[in-house]
This record gives structure tokens, C-alpha cells and sequence, in this order.
């Protein structure tokens, strides 16, 4: 697999923590579990901008305008298991972003 550009230090373990517990979660609860189990600070205001970039780029799910879960796409992102279009449509939708 190509890698994927645009993802940034904290990206990677904010999808395996949803993907590891299975679970929607909101902001502040993996915000505690990247500074508890993977001892890295995240700024609240950068988690909340990477929340919603991963969002647009399709590997995460916003649910009730609150809970954040992780897609299929997300879950095959962790695999290593996207094909090289799948590659290059989220590198491209992580580098530009939602917009505002």
C-alpha cells in the first residue's frame, strides 16, 4: 500500500482507539486515551480540527453531533488494506480539508 498523506502523528492512534474498543466516543474520551495509553498531548482545538478532517477524508464517523466512531474505511486504513485509488482520494481529502 502507497501511503497515505496528510495524516498527522495523533491520526493513527485516534482510529485504533475507536477501533479497539469498538465503541463511539467523544472528543475529551480520546483525547484522555491518547494522553493515558499512548502518552501524547493533543491541544483540544487540534483534536477537534483532526476529528473533523479524518471525518471529511471518510475514516471516521460523526454520530449525534457529538460521538466520533470509525468507519469501514478506517478500519481497512489500520489493515493496511486500501487499494491504490482508495489511497489517493483520502490523501487528497486530508490535504485539503473540509474547509470551514
Amino acid at each position: 500500500m502507497r501511503p497515505v498523506h496528510g495524516m498527522r502523528d495523533a491520526d493513527r492512534p485516534i482510529l485504533e482507539i475507536l477501533d479497539e474498543s469498538g465503541l463511539a466516543l467523544r472528543a475529551t474520551s480520546i483525547r484522555y486515551n491518547l494522553r493515558t495509553r499512548y502518552d501524547t498531548e493533543v491541544a483540544e482545538a487540534t483534536l477537534y480540527r483532526r476529528l473533523k478532517v479524518l471525518t471529511y477524508a471518510g475514516v471516521l464517523e460523526k454520530e449525534d453531533d457529538t460521538y466520533y466512531s470509525i468507519t469501514e474505511l478506517g478500519q481497512r486504513y489500520l489493515d493496511e488494506d486500501l487499494g491504490d485509488e482508495e489511497v489517493a482520494e483520502v490523501s487528497q481529502r486530508l490535504q485539503e480539508g473540509p474547509g470551514n
